[in-house]
């Protein structure tokens, strides 16, 4: 009984350990992706902008 309560303590460690792993990647991913679409869109904007320069001339 001993053997697995230590057998669940390492475990249930392990779980902790890859749980935040998993919510430090996912929040690191998430700030990317945010970080990527607003690049996105201000190039998009630039690009407009461009367009509607040229088409203005």
């Amino acid at each position: 009984v001993l053997e697995a309560k230590n057998k669940m303590a390492v475990i249930n460690t392990n779980l902790a350990s890859v749980e935040e792993k998993y919510t430090a990647t996912k929040e690191k991913l998430s700030k990317e992706i945010e970080a990527l679409k607003a690049s996105q869109k201000a190039e998009i904007e630039k690009l407009r902008k461009d367009y509607d320069g040229k088409l203005d001339k």
